[in-house]
């Protein structure tokens, strides 16, 4: 879309939004920076419609620690003393692109409460209009319900989103009714016949599904057993057999488990762990990530047993949503009765 039919109507703020004399913008772009805000940043987090992993502060800090092919740029807006809002940018190293940190968040977004309408609309005001160190800006994997869309918005609010969304792919999710009993009673006669069948041959072989917790297992630990059951599923084909994302789980798994923005649960025979499943929190959801499992596991349908639990702890947490993320893998249809549309917004930068 054309950015300069925007800048009109931000001369006129008044049929937009009206902006606070109070809230003052700056731009992190050192890592020392970045980690001084560290407490409040996940403070207003936590107060926030934003995933608890993927947008919290060691995630960002991580990512830039073990990707060197973007440098920090982080925008903060301040109400008074208070830091009211995070957009976690970072510029790629060719200073062409202002874009989200990092390859492996599924959900990116503007740290913000989700009615401080001043703060969203101008995060995103200072992006696209006064970045003078890059050309465009790419807001990737972002949710259409999210933070970012709505600062969209906020700056063109007869804007069909539609038009300057561009859709990539979609995450699959259960919208959980009002019980576990209700759920099933929504799946096929078949799907709930083959999950009573799992149930049944792994309580027979004495194998058990777990959430971990730190009392029983040590976060030191979570990120090298993950790595391994994940080569043992995928083989030559493992994503985290790679350098950069496999630094990456090693440093962030442990931090997310312990501040239990992160929940793992496990399936275990006389304390073999055989099988994992890693699930992010979000403000009102669990959001099945990656995993893995033993060869021998197979037989025991390890990833119908991990799901299944799954749910049933978000009914637990009085969750309203089970995701299963990005992906077009068919077993998710057998779960799931929504989807949700995940995209990017690109824009060239200053109106050029």
């Amino acid at each position: 879309m054309q950015l300069k039919l925007w800048v009109l109507s931000l001369l006129d703020q008044h049929k937009t939004v009206q902006y606070s004399s109070q809230i003052s913008y700056q731009i992190l772009r050192s890592l020392n920076e970045i980690e001084s805000i560290a407490t409040e940043w996940d403070s207003l987090l936590d107060q926030s419609p934003c995933n608890r992993a993927f947008s919290c502060s060691k995630w960002y800090l991580v990512s830039a620690r073990t990707d060197d092919s973007f440098s920090p740029y982080v925008l903060v807006g301040h109400r008074g003393s208070q830091i009211a809002g995070i957009l976690p940018t970072a510029i790629t190293n060719d200073g062409e692109t202002l874009t989200f940190a990092g390859e492996l968040s599924d959900y990116n977004d503007i740290i913000a409460r989700e009615t401080d309408h001043e703060v969203l609309a101008g995060l995103m005001s200072r992006a696209l209009f006064f970045g003078r160190d890059y050309r465009r800006v790419v807001l990737n994997r972002v949710r259409s319900d999210s933070n970012c869309a709505r600062a969209v918005r906020l700056l063109s609010p007869t804007l069909d989103l539609a038009k300057s969304f561009s859709i990539k792919t979609n995450s699959r999710y259960i919208r959980l009714p009002s019980s576990y009993r209700d759920y099933l009673s929504t799946r096929s006669r078949n799907f709930r016949k083959n999950l009573k069948r799992a149930r049944r041959d792994a309580e027979n072989n004495n194998v058990s599904v777990r959430e971990l917790d730190v009392d029983n297992f040590s976060p030191s630990r979570l990120a090298e057993v993950f790595l391994s059951l994940n080569l043992e599923r995928w083989g030559s084909n493992c994503y985290y057999n790679l350098d950069r994302p496999r630094t990456f789980v090693l440093n962030i798994l442990p931090d997310l488990f312990a501040e239990r923005r992160l929940r793992a649960f496990a399936l275990t025979s006389d304390q073999n762990l055989l099988a994992m499943d890693l699930c992010m929190v979000g403000a009102n959801s669990l959001c099945s990530w990656n995993g893995g499992f033993l060869s021998e596991a197979s037989r025991w349908s390890p990833g119908t047993l991990l799901i299944d639990a799954g749910i049933k702890h978000s009914y637990s947490a009085k969750f309203d949503e089970y995701d299963l993320l990005r992906g077009e893998e068919p077993y998710k249809q057998r779960w799931v009765n929504s989807t949700r549309e995940i995209g990017s917004f690109e824009f060239n930068a200053n109106c050029s």
